[in-house]
């Protein structure tokens, strides 16, 4: 099965267009009416950029050599082996990420793959509760299918951790003594994929090749559907990477402001051939690159298709006829049903 195909053979098992945004909105501790929806920035009711927390603090980035970085260093992480039921713990002397697949090493041993299901992760973040804090990988798989490393992350179910960060709850993963650090879909923990030396702030979406840093991605932010689309950082580059984060989320500004939701559908098309229309026939949304939008004609949400988007106050212009190669940095080429 080719990439596309199987594309939209993921994305037609919850949607009648060719991609989705699946909908995990009731998990965020919210239902869609409660939630007081417009573009705003990160968390303002638009799809996130990642939901990753280890209880009430964030855990994006962290650098594999033990720096502070985003309020978090690493102190070390343990590979579990248990022989005989015996439980021993080894500390790698590094670890790294190669292709979105973990891999350490103690002295000449190279661990990888299912090596790293059970191991443990200590480390210390500075601002909220526990300064000191545990992380576990809870399950890993090699999906076939999508070709992407999909990790279950979890931690200590700790009072002193408090609520997950973007859930505001507390999401236990099924007969396990841990929280999820992703969301929660009937009591397993949601994946998450990681990318090596990738750096994303935040606020505005940006993206910056930044050696050393693991970003851990949940599956159900725009960072981690990525790769679930099919466009990954070592595969078509850093900044066009970006340009694929804000298709996603409908960052028609480029700003890290999200016009769409979690269960939006579009059709989606791209310039390497990793993703083609299902129906052609439908109209244009945008052109997508790393800034933003070069021009809208229809959004993706009805709420804006009388209101239009404007970016500082000035309207996007109109796509018109425009074709994939007609409009500059324009790497995706989205419309809506």
């Amino acid at each position: 099965m080719s990439r596309t195909n199987l594309f939209l053979a993921l994305a037609l098992a919850v949607s009648a267009a060719s991609a989705c945004d699946e909908a995990l909105d009731n998990e965020f501790g919210a239902e869609d009416d409660d939630i007081a929806f417009r573009p705003g920035g990160f968390g303002a009711g638009g799809l996130l950029l990642n939901t990753n927390a280890l209880g009430d603090h964030p855990l994006h980035e962290i650098n594999r050599l033990g720096k502070l970085h985003e309020n978090v260093q690493l102190i070390a992480v343990y590979i579990k082996q248990t022989y005989k039921n015996q439980v021993t713990w080894i500390k790698l002397d590094e670890q790294w990420s190669e292709k979105g697949q973990l891999h350490g090493r103690y002295k000449d041993v190279i661990y990888k793959g299912d090596q790293f299901k059970g191991s443990r992760w200590e480390l210390a973040t500075y601002g909220g509760g526990a300064v000191k804090r545990t992380m576990y990988i809870h399950a890993y798989r090699f999906d076939e299918v999508d070709g992407n490393h999909k990790y279950v992350f979890g931690y200590p179910k700790d009072a002193g951790y408090g609520a997950n960060f973007y859930t505001k709850k507390v999401q236990y993963i099924k007969e396990t003594a841990l929280a999820a650090a992703c969301g929660n879909v009937n009591g397993e923990g949601i994946e998450a994929v990681v990318y090596e030396n990738l750096r994303v702030d935040m606020g505005s979406g940006y993206v910056k090749e930044t050696p050393d840093l693991i970003n851990i991605a949940c599956l159900d932010g725009g960072i981690g559907k990525a790769a679930l689309w099919g466009y990954r950082p070592w595969d078509i580059g850093y900044y066009e990477f970006m340009g694929a984060i804000r298709t996603i989320r409908a960052d028609y500004c480029g700003d890290g402001d999200s016009w769409t939701r979690s269960g939006t559908a579009i059709d989606l098309e791209d310039k390497w051939g990793y993703n083609t229309f299902f129906d052609p026939t439908l109209k244009t949304e945008a052109f997508f690159g790393p800034k933003g939008a070069a021009c809208v004609t229809r959004p993706r949400r009805p709420e804006f298709q009388l209101t239009g988007v404007q970016c500082s106050g000035y309207a996007l212009p109109d796509c018109k006829d425009a074709k994939l190669g007609d409009v500059s940095d324009g790497y995706f080429w989205t419309k809506t049903p």
